[in-house]
């Protein structure tokens, strides 16, 4: 079995599509202090830091936003009768097609011997495709120019974003990790809930909807990308094809069980994740009869509680699960209490239940995204020496659910009659799914096998 190059794939971070995903993202951050490996060098300087942080934040203003609310808004503005299913292909088919990339784009700027660098030749092409794409959904009237233009600045945000993560590999040094990734967690929170903010307020010109986040994306990805330290390299590059690229996403579920749990656990988990806010600012339109500025507000608002609840269960379960030395009972109750919050936000008739919905899940997310992580890393096949590929298959376990999640719930939603709740309903069901795919997993206080995972097989 080929692996794919470490480097790349070992420090791959997936953007994610929603509010939600961001903070199961930084959750993570919390409860890991990121697991890409550091490189032996010097330090940052505050100004570099500040370069690598105004990247990150105007790239997922730009990014996150779209999936929670933008693209919600510019379908309706486009083809309101058809939007319940127009939405699910407008989020669906760019995020498939970003999952390819991420890992293509790495291990090719892996591979570049450019003048200009390995990495900043793509973080710059990526700016300026970005760019491009948001310009035509907000110029467009075509549902198909619609998703085309998504699907053109999603390739686009997930070059730049999957080379920032990359860079920092290359260079971050591992006494700076903690701080930089920590930081960046914060970022992954806090852009959103600007952007959302910025949205609502320009809500009606479809043009500023889209033209303004992307700007300020390119901008930012721009500014860090020509002042990046990124030397050209002149060794000869790997000859490996795509399909040894690809073949390295492949493991033996018998023979490591525990990791094979795990994805299924996360993959549940964001198909859940990708179901609570597909629809959301539709069902708050027509179960509180709001206008999209008040929408875009309500949305902003439940975000910024949400992030609190979020980093509170993402450090206490961090802490606490170190402390009594078992991560299994915090992952199936957070999983369960998901289930709660998306029931809750699925059967809202005031802006208080809502808000309840929003907080009581994003608590459990911070719980799951922290404690996820860790076993993550305790389940890692350590003696084989790929764990950057392990880590990549799991990053799957994250992307692939976001990206068909929507999709899928476009036939939920048919299936209940165009009934939003019934969307939420089967999130929910995933979440107990989620919660049973953890009980197999043999590790922590109780387990007797090994926590590398590994079983021989005859």
């Amino acid at each position: 079995m080929a692996a794919t190059p470490r480097d790349s794939l070992g420090n791959e971070s997936p953007l994610p599509f929603t509010p939600t995903a961001a903070l199961e993202q930084e959750a993570e951050f919390i409860g890991s202090g990121h697991a890409a490996p550091a490189a032996d060098g010097p330090n940052l300087s505050k100004r570099y830091q500040f370069l690598i942080y105004l990247a990150q934040f105007m790239l997922y203003i730009a990014v996150v936003v779209p999936g929670a609310f933008s693209l919600a808004i510019r379908v309706e503005q486009i083809a309101p009768e058809a939007k319940d299913a127009i939405l699910p292909l407008a989020v669906g088919i760019p995020g498939l097609l970003s999952i390819i990339v991420i890992p293509l784009v790495g291990v090719w700027s892996d591979r570049t011997r450019s003048r200009f660098g390995r990495r900043r030749p793509w973080l710059i092409g990526g700016a300026l495709i970005s760019i491009v794409g948001t310009a035509m959904i907000g110029l467009t009237d075509s549902v198909e120019m619609l998703i085309l233009g998504w699907a053109i600045a999603m390739i686009g945000y997930s070059a730049a974003g999957n080379l920032i993560t990359i860079h920092l590999g290359d260079i971050l040094p591992e006494e700076q990790r903690g701080k930089v990734m920590g930081t960046l967690g914060a970022i992954n929170q806090i852009a959103p809930l600007v952007g959302i903010v910025i949205a609502g307020a320009v809500v009606s010109s479809p043009i500023a909807l889209f033209l303004i986040p992307g700007a300020l994306a390119m901008l930012g990805l721009l500014a860090f990308g020509l002042n990046m330290k990124d030397p050209q390299v002149t060794e000869v590059s790997k000859t490996s094809g795509i399909k040894a690229v690809l073949s390295g996403f492949w493991f033996n579920p018998r023979r490591y069980p525990n990791i094979a749990w795990v994805w299924i656990s996360k993959a549940f988990i964001f198909l859940a994740l990708s179901f609570s806010t597909i629809y959301g600012v539709y069902l708050i339109a027509s179960r509180l009869g709001l206008d999209p500025a008040g929408v875009g507000g309500l949305i902003a608002t439940a975000g910024l509680v949400s992030t609190v609840a979020g980093i509170g269960g993402a450090i206490g379960s961090g802490v606490l699960s170190d402390r009594l030395k078992t991560r299994k009972p915090f992952l199936i109750v957070s999983a369960l209490l998901i289930g709660v919050g998306l029931i809750i936000t699925g059967t809202t008739a005031s802006v208080p239940q809502y808000l309840i919905g929003s907080i009581v899940t994003s608590f459990a997310i911070g719980i799951y995204g922290a404690v996820d992580q860790a076993l993550a890393l305790d389940v890692l096949p350590r003696e084989e020496n790929e764990n950057g590929r392990f880590l990549a298959i799991l990053a799957l376990g994250t992307s692939i659910p976001q990206a068909v999640g929507p999709l899928v719930a476009g036939g939920i939603l048919i299936a209940f009659g165009g009934d939003y709740l019934g969307v939420y309903l089967v999130g929910a069901a995933a979440t107990v799914l989620a919660a049973i795919a953890i009980i197999p997993i043999t590790v922590g206080r109780r387990a007797t096998l090994s926590t590398t995972s590994t079983r021989s097989i005859d």
